[in-house]
């Protein structure tokens, strides 16, 4: 259980203030009760002391003259918001800032999902990032990473390789409330037996075990779930969220950057009239821009209800499901008798604008401020130089070679606005002097991925060839790449790739523009080569300047830097590029980039 979950106040006190015979620290009066207990909306007043709340009623014999009165007339008492699963690196801010941008708007509480840190800077790194988020008010729980590495060493050049003592001594922690997302699904469904004693690892600490079965039907999911998975994420279609409810795991459903699913998992409950308490919520990955502009999960909230939900009913998926998976309810996930004071007062119930927070049983956030100070932080050198390269790279880094003569048939990564899986779509391309030539006009544009951790001398080059992006001219770069981490660019000529790659390896990490050999702009992200030290305004500020950059440059995805990212991930299907070269992930292999005359990467996982 987190420190800051253990309180201050008896239980003996709680006793005493609901019998009327102390008073009460803080009364919340004249509000509307949602309680996600019975499913109801009521009148009540909630009183509390220290960090709990004693009574859930009719609080008047408790008011005394140092009591602090909140009046909530006209106001909806509300649990705090629970995201089930986030990476919060994906904000590209640090715990503090992302807490700041978060907690006005009603999440409380995370599951973070450790696995972009733990590939980035291990154990030490998690722990640091941990020892922060436990001086916010926003409840950070944990999980222990998986994937580290998160694919096979044979597919990618990992920073860390997690032991089973390593996971041992996180599933220690009172923050860490499971085993992270299994994502070397391949390998567990072989029966590898290192990932099963991983799981039972979890089980024998009573912990849970999140899954990520993207495409996973029939068969595949049947076998994924009996190895102990007990929840997923990566559903995307109606189907998969219904089996993944009917074999009984939970179904945490996903509405962050470049992966909106919540219009159509949502129908579960809206068509198919499923039960909603095995749904949670989350983003999974959401930057910070993003987050300001619509929230965590009080946008999926939102939505929820205007897809025709029943209010209480969504803040039921999106506080006490989530409580209850993670096994802390007891403290967390409702308004009761006995638990933590996290209280959202909403004004309108409709468009879920929350009006204050209160955390631990005090206002922490009002009209979309935060009224807490953060205290500062400061990262040791080994988090914050993680861009290993000693050489600039060269324009000929990025030529795609060949020894066909005229034309060539090579895969080309297919990416998605709005999705982060990416497919195989063959293609036909000029070859000039052994060079094998994007085609702007067809929007097939040269992809690379490149080790940035300082493993390999000289530095492993992935090259290969995409579309979806739309540049018609310069190039894209970032350290951000799910969950390994290396360098990935997109460009149209090797110029521009060159200079935009040399300019975030001074930077130590971020996102970068480039445009005939100039820098538009960028955004550096020193620690860890994830996430910035700045406060999430100036953030937003330099990430606005990168979409309009990229956009200048003819990419109109919505969310473009996240789309880069994830065309380097080698744990989601079916087609990705590593610094080892394109790899075919349902098969778990490398393939090379010309087309033999088959086409791997496109199967399906069917069961």
């Amino acid at each position: 259980m987190l420190k800051s979950i253990l309180s201050t106040v008896r239980r003996e006190d709680l006793v005493d203030v609901a019998m009327g015979n102390q008073p009460a620290d803080r009364v919340i009066c004249g509000g509307q009760l949602i309680n996600v207990f019975s499913g109801e909306i009521y009148p009540a007043d909630v009183a509390i002391k220290g960090e709990r709340i004693a009574l859930v009623g009719d609080a008047h014999h408790v008011i005394g003259r140092q009591t602090d009165i909140v009046d909530a007339r006209g106001m909806f008492l509300s649990p705090g918001l629970i995201d089930a699963h986030v990476h919060i690196e994906a904000s590209m801010v640090t715990p503090g800032q992302f807490a700041r941008a978060v907690l006005p708007r009603g999440t409380t509480a995370v599951n973070w999902e450790t696995l972009w840190t733990a590939n980035v800077l291990g154990v030490d790194g998690i722990q640091h990032l941990l020892a922060e988020s436990s001086r916010t008010p926003l409840k950070f729980f944990a999980t222990a990473a998986q994937g580290v590495p998160c694919a096979s060493p044979s597919l990618v050049t990992p920073a860390h390789e997690f032991t089973l003592t390593d996971l041992e001594n996180l599933m220690a922690k009172p923050q860490i409330v499971g085993l992270g997302e299994v994502v070397l699904f391949n390998e567990l469904l072989q029966n590898d037996p290192v990932i099963h004693q991983e799981i039972q690892l979890a089980c024998n600490h009573g912990k849970t075990v999140d899954g990520s079965g993207p495409g996973f039907i029939g068969n595949t999911l049947n076998a994924y779930a009996a190895a102990g998975i007990q929840s997923d994420h990566e559903a995307i279609s109606l189907a998969e969220g219904i089996e993944r409810i009917r074999l009984g795991l939970r179904l945490v459903i996903r509405e962050g950057s470049s992966m909106r699913n919540l219009a159509e998992l949502i129908k579960i409950i809206t068509q198919q009239q499923l039960s909603s308490r095995r749904c949670c919520f989350c983003v999974d990955d959401k930057d910070i821009r993003e987050i300001a502009a619509e929230g965590l999960v009080d946008d999926l909230v939102r939505k929820a209800i205007k897809a025709g939900i029943d209010p209480v009913t969504v803040l039921q998926m999106a506080s006490l499901n989530a409580a209850e998976y993670f096994g802390l309810d007891r403290d967390i996930g409702g308004i009761a008798p006995g638990k933590i004071a996290d209280i959202l007062l909403v004004g309108d119930l409709n468009n879920f604008v929350v009006n204050q927070v209160i955390v631990n049983g005090q206002l922490v956030a009002a009209d979309g401020r935060l009224l807490v100070d953060l205290p500062p932080t400061s990262y040791p050198s080994r988090m914050m130089n993680t861009v290993r390269i000693s050489k600039q790279l060269r324009a000929e880094d990025f030529t795609l070679m060949t020894e066909q003569v005229g034309s060539i048939k090579a895969h080309v990564l297919k990416v998605f606005p709005e999705q982060i899986i990416s497919l195989d779509e063959p293609e036909c391309l000029a070859v000039d002097h052994g060079e094998i030539l994007p085609d702007v006009g067809r929007d097939i544009l040269k992809l690379a991925v490149i080790e940035r951790h300082g493993k390999t001398e000289p530095t492993n080059i992935g090259r290969g060839l995409v579309r979806g992006f739309g540049l018609t001219q310069g190039a894209i770069t970032s350290s951000i790449s799910p969950d390994i981490h290396q360098i990935v660019v997109v460009g149209v000529n090797n110029r521009d790739m060159t200079t935009a790659v040399n300019r975030l390896i001074a930077l130590q990490g971020g996102i970068v523009v480039c445009n005939q050999g100039k820098i538009l702009a960028e955004l550096p992200l020193p620690v860890g080569g994830l996430m910035s030290e700045q406060p999430y305004e100036q953030v937003i500020e330099k990430l606005h300047k990168l979409s309009q950059a990229a956009k200048a440059l003819g990419c109109d995805l919505p969310s473009p830097f996240m789309t880069l990212a994830f065309a380097a991930c080698p744990t989601l299907t079916e087609f990705k590029l590593s610094d080892k070269g394109l790899i075919d992930v349902n098969a778990g292999r490398l393939i090379p980039l010309p087309v033999d005359g088959t086409s791997p990467g496109i199967a399906q996982k069917k069961g």
